[in-house]
């Protein structure tokens, strides 16, 4: 029976400092929000995740120079195939389908109508 009281006490002496320990915390992280908002830690943690970002970003760019110039090449390329497609496509069919002079004409009368029409709309 010596035992069993023993461990109870024990147990509850464990269990007030586990006690303490939370209350403490508690106290100490009100204490911390109080004296700084949550809106200026979110704003601090924001500040400080974006200068790594930076620094990782730059030591990244310094080590992987050539890769980045071919991926922006590959871009502006995309780019511009993007915007001129409608050429490139009529440019690449006029490769494999060839027309006669007759036909040249007719495709050619038609874009001059098809742009006066559009300049009168």
């Amino acid at each position: 029976m010596a035992d069993l009281q023993r461990q109870l006490h024990e147990d509850r002496m464990l269990r007030d400092a586990a006690k303490r320990l939370v209350k403490n915390d508690m106290a100490h992280v009100k204490g911390d929000v109080s004296r700084k908002g949550l809106g200026t830690r979110f704003v601090d943690r924001t500040k400080d995740g974006v200068a790594e970002l930076a620094d990782t970003t730059g030591h990244y760019a310094d080590t992987h120079r050539a890769q980045l110039g071919t991926g922006l090449i590959v871009g502006v390329a995309a780019l511009a195939g993007w915007i001129f497609r409608d050429q490139l496509a009529e440019a690449v069919y006029d490769l494999f389908h060839d027309k006669s002079p007759l036909e040249q004409a007719a495709d050619k009368v038609e874009q001059v109508a098809q742009n006066a029409r559009s300049y009168l709309d």
